[in-house]
């Protein structure tokens, strides 16, 4: 049954050059104004968000703004994404996982495949996931909010959608596909980071403010961000950096956050040293997806063959 959340035209696009960080229509209606995170050209990331922002002005000229936000009026309540990891930690007294599907990843190249959505979030939610994340870029993960829809329609437990946000406009989509919760980068909006927190939270969703840096852990909470991702993964350069989750942790209150960590984790070992640490959640999705047997290795994270043989 699905529960509460916690505590109860066309916008105008300035592409710019490989200069600055951000350009925004300052002039627009607030929910108009769409944000383009500027990189390097040698930044790895930069094909996908350009190719993410022509699939957004396709996505636009079929459904507009407004007939968007009508819509998503008409969406049941989300099911709380935050509370139920919150819940999870305190049933199990260690991390929930959220078990991702994904068809692939740009941080390896040589992991492709095809998905049995229903059939493995299914097994993921049977097994004893805490929430599950879908990612829905097509170019980088070979996702979709059809598949996220797909996903909505066969699981009970919270939906997170895996996407790389620059524009208001995706929150919605997001929305309307049946997620409950999106990742918000602090490195890609910087000082738009408050804005989409407000964004997703007027559409009763939880939004989960992923960082890498002790600079960005700082951001997310002055920006107000109750629910943190701690990463090993350098979006900038894709490089993975274990240790990250443990150096980064510590820095986050408690009493202000519910801590996320996630990046080339996989085993059971990580669960217990990262708990130790303070996350409440691990996010895992490469290491159950490489896998021929994806819901035997998210058992094993859990711990359930060892309880079986006791």
């Amino acid at each position: 049954m699905p529960r509460p959340n916690r505590d109860g035209g066309e916008a105008r696009q300035n592409l710019g050059s490989s200069r600055g960080i951000f350009r925004a229509g300052a002039s627009l209606p607030r929910w108009r104004r769409t944000f383009f995170m500027i990189l390097p050209d040698a930044s790895p990331l930069k094909p996908f968000i350009l190719q993410r922002r022509d699939q957004l002005a396709k996505a636009k000229v079929r459904r507009s703004l407004g007939q968007i936000q009508g819509k998503v009026g008409d969406m049941p309540m989300t099911r709380g994404f935050q509370g139920a990891l919150a819940a999870s930690f305190k049933a199990n007294g260690a991390p929930g996982i959220i078990a991702e599907l994904k068809g692939g990843s740009p941080f390896d190249p040589s992991f492709r495949t095809m998905v049995p959505y229903k059939a493995l979030a299914e097994d993921f939610e049977a097994v004893g996931a805490a929430a599950l994340s879908v990612a829905v870029e097509r170019q980088a993960f070979r996702g979709s909010y059809s598949d996220l829809a797909t996903v909505r329609d066969a699981v009970d437990i919270p939906l997170l959608a895996q996407d790389i946000i620059f524009d208001l406009y995706q929150i919605l989509e997001a929305r309307l596909a049946g997620a409950d919760a999106v990742v918000l980068s602090a490195a890609l909006l910087g000082p738009q980071l408050a804005e989409f927190r407000e964004r997703a939270a007027s559409v009763a969703m939880d939004a989960l403010v992923q960082v890498h840096t002790p600079q960005e852990v700082e951001a997310a909470l002055a920006a107000g961000a109750d629910f943190i991702c701690v990463t090993n993964r350098n979006i900038h350069t894709f490089e993975l950096k274990p240790g990250t989750c443990e150096t980064l942790i510590p820095l986050i209150p408690a009493t202000k956050a519910l801590v996320v960590a996630e990046g080339g984790l996989g085993t059971a070992a990580d669960r217990e040293r990262l708990g130790a640490a303070g996350a409440k959640a691990l996010l895992i999705g490469t290491a159950l997806m490489k896998d021929a047997d994806p819901a035997g290795v998210l058992e094993q994270v859990l711990g359930i063959e060892t309880e079986a043989a006791d």
